[in-house]
């Protein structure tokens, strides 16, 4: 399986994941996040510099994230550790494209301007399907 396909899968079939961050003493906190965009150049997701989140990122950019996608039969969960960097602004519009729920997370239009956008730029992964027992191995940015 390729990358594009797994990374398809994570922003068409799973949109929502879980991502952990780790805060100044090193305790880790984990929300679901709304995968923006997923291809070959990373995973781009936006949060508020309001928020815990934004403030462990710039502290200390690594996270964990898991995404499961559950069809019939077909039970698939691809995971990611790697690095992320804010990359301001750009590709916000792609983010919020088809996002349902950006107006409920940041009902205020101020916190909706200010949001930012990070980058999973380099990582590991790994998707395993549990019904087919099909299990790959990735790199993203390497």
């Amino acid at each position: 399986m390729e990358v594009a396909e797994i990374m398809e899968i994570l922003e068409d079939k799973m949109g929502a994941v879980v991502i952990s961050s780790v805060d100044h003493e090193g305790k880790p906190h984990a929300r679901y996040i709304n995968v923006g965009v997923a291809n070959n150049e990373g995973i781009f997701f936006m949060t508020s510099p309001k928020t815990n989140f934004y403030q462990q990122l710039e502290a200390n950019p690594v996270v964990a994230l898991v995404g499961l996608n559950k069809e019939d039969y077909l039970i698939q969960v691809i995971r990611i550790e790697g690095k992320v960097r804010k990359i301001g602004k750009d590709k916000l519009s792609d983010v919020l494209e088809g996002n349902p729920y950006v107006d409920m997370v940041y009902p205020d239009t101020e916190d909706k301007a200010n949001v930012q956008v990070f980058q999973l730029y380099e990582g590991e992964g790994f998707y395993h399907s549990l019904t087919q027992g099909h299990r790959y191995v990735f790199s993203i940015g390497k």
